[in-house]
């Protein structure tokens, strides 16, 4: 390679860096060879950070190499870590290589490059940024992340692909618009200001369902949708803290986790995980020196995929059943063929669609986006069925409607929004009796009543002394009332074993149900009462229990002679 670069005081060959030295007493100077080459060949500005880097190339024994450093790293302790690459930046040398080197710098223009992905602003600029960045006049930038989103292929074979295999097919239609719900939550995040959850939908069944055919057509329009190492595909299977690096920084591009079904974290880390994957942020550490690091955080939509429910997983988890969106056992793809066909076709044709779709996001402006979700939401929330989530559902399902009619308006193809519309509303009405925690408890208690009554004193009587005393039940047959006064650590036994992790919440739902008895004259927030319990070594006050009415009497008890004697015959 040719190689001449001359500034104030250096000139660097093949042969090496020299340095001119000059004699103030005779002006008579001469160049002295300081080191093998070694010179800037590129500079950057990491406009998500706003830090420069260096790209330096040097010689070496086996030939030239280069490496990227941070500029802050242009420093006489660390500048000597490139000596294990084959630099040659021994100590002694190193302030002079330093100096000549930011003499060189002056000299080259600086390229852009990022490292995240979705939206960013540089200074007043906005950009969404990708394989480049994307805004209504584009700007040149080199993506240097995880991710392989280097589009491939051709848009049309795209878009062909879309209007032959996904259009007309609701549920591959909604696949379609939750990928690019992505570009909203990121939208409403980063330039509206507004927190809104990242969007995580769970895709469960079995293998012949088109799961992860699904999860193609949602990223495809964004980079390489073939699991793998850097694919926007990748396996669920590793720690919560590699899985959240998985979309940190992301604002706005869809990525997939699957196979949920290989992890080995165990409930807490699970829920952990669905819980900051929501959140937007990453929980805070600290670092060696314990000073607390910069938090990462995100706003994008999340798709997750396995044979099993990833709900089943996380036991009777109130916040996290508002958090991720499961649909069960949909068949995504009609048969076989069409899985094939959508497979191959996007496997070689990706990473277009996203800058379309975005331009015309940036055709309108903050205030219609706002207005378009606040209209989305309240037609959401309308055909939802009623309960206590229905605006915070309706605020993030409005957001897979706009995407939706966003698409058509894009690529002017004719998703059915209804259809869209519909398949949400059904996966909300299956959900919501999941969801309830109060009612779903309510029913448990009943029937583990029944199953160990046995344990109770029945109307003060009815429990042999062969069994432990979990409490009483009183039983109103005038009212048909039945009223169960459990003592506290066989209540919350019971809610662990059936998997309610948390007790306080079990009873503040019971409270609002209106079925918790509670102390009358409490001014406080307490959720239990005190009753006598025969056998229990009470105080003339009782003892602290739990009681829960219920209506009929929906325990057997043998009838006295009185009770037979006043029946009619």
């Amino acid at each position: 390679m040719s190689l001449n670069i001359a500034t104030k005081n250096y000139r660097c060959d093949q042969t090496g860096v020299y340095k001119w030295f000059e004699d103030k007493k005779t002006a008579q100077g001469q160049w002295v060879w300081i080191s093998r080459a070694i010179y800037l060949s590129k500079t950057y500005r990491q406009i998500d950070t706003g830090g420069i880097l260096w790209e330096l190339t040097f010689h070496c024994n086996d030939g030239w190499q280069s490496d990227v450093i941070s500029r802050k790293d242009v420093t006489e302790q660390k500048f000597t870590a490139l000596l294990a690459k084959g630099a040659d930046v021994s100590t002694w040398k190193t302030k002079v290589i330093i100096d000549y080197l930011i003499e060189q710098e002056y000299q080259l223009p600086i390229e852009k490059m990022h490292e995240q992905v979705g939206w960013l602003l540089e200074g007043k600029r906005l950009y969404f940024s990708l394989d480049q960045l994307v805004a209504l006049k584009n700007q040149s930038s080199k993506y240097i992340g995880d991710y392989n989103i280097s589009p491939k292929g051709t848009l049309a074979e795209w878009l062909l692909t879309i209007k032959k295999h996904v259009v007309g097919h609701p549920s591959l239609e909604l696949a379609l618009s939750i990928g690019f719900s992505a570009v909203l939550v990121g939208y409403i995040n980063r330039l509206l200001n507004i927190h809104t959850d990242s969007l995580i939908f769970h895709i469960c069944g079995n293998s012949t369902t088109g799961k992860t055919t699904a999860a193609m057509v949602a990223t495809s329009g964004f980079g390489d949708p073939k699991e793998g190492p850097r694919s926007l595909i990748q396996s669920f299977n590793g720690t919560d803290n590699a899985l959240t690096k998985l979309i940190a920084n992301n604002n706005g591009m869809p990525i997939c986790c699957d196979e949920t079904s290989l992890t080995l974290m165990g409930t807490k880390k699970l829920v952990n995980v669905l819980y900051t994957w929501a959140k937007n942020l990453e929980k805070a550490r600290l670092n060696k020196n314990s000073v607390q690091r910069e938090r990462a955080s995100w706003s994008t939509t999340i798709i997750t995929t396995g044979e099993g429910s990833l709900i089943d997983q996380v036991n009777q988890n109130e916040g996290i059943r508002v958090r991720v969106f499961e649909f069960q056992n949909i068949q995504w793809t009609t048969d076989a063929a069409q899985a094939k066909a959508i497979n191959s076709k996007l496997s070689n044709n990706y990473g277009h669609a996203s800058e379309v779709f975005v331009k015309t996001l940036l055709g309108y402006t903050k205030t219609h986006i706002q207005k378009s979700w606040e209209f989305e939401t309240e037609q959401m929330s309308l055909i939802l069925p009623g309960s206590k989530f229905n605006d915070r559902i309706s605020k993030k399902f409005a957001l897979i409607i706009m995407a939706a009619k966003l698409i058509n308006e894009a690529f002017e193809i004719n998703l059915d929004i209804e259809s869209i519309r519909e398949l949400l509303v059904e996966q909300e009405k299956e959900s919501l009796e999941e969801r309830l925690i109060g009612p779903k408890a309510y029913e448990l208690i009943r029937e583990w009543l029944l199953k160990n009554q046995m344990h109770f004193y029945i109307n003060r009587d009815g429990n042999p002394d062969s069994h432990t005393i979990w409490g009483r039940i009183d039983i109103d047959k005038k009212k048909k009332k039945t009223q169960a006064f459990i003592l506290p650590n066989e209540f919350k036994n019971m809610l662990i074993e059936n998997g309610f992790s948390d007790a306080k919440v079990v009873l503040r739902e019971l409270d609002a149900m209106g079925v918790l008895i509670k102390e009358k004259d409490s001014k406080q927030n307490k959720y239990h009462t005190r009753r006598v319990i025969k056998g229990e070594g009470n105080t003339k006050n009782g003892v602290q229990v739990y009681g829960i009415e219920f209506d009929g009497q929906f325990i057997y008890q043998t009838l006295t002679f009185s009770d037979v004697a006043s029946r009619r015959r």
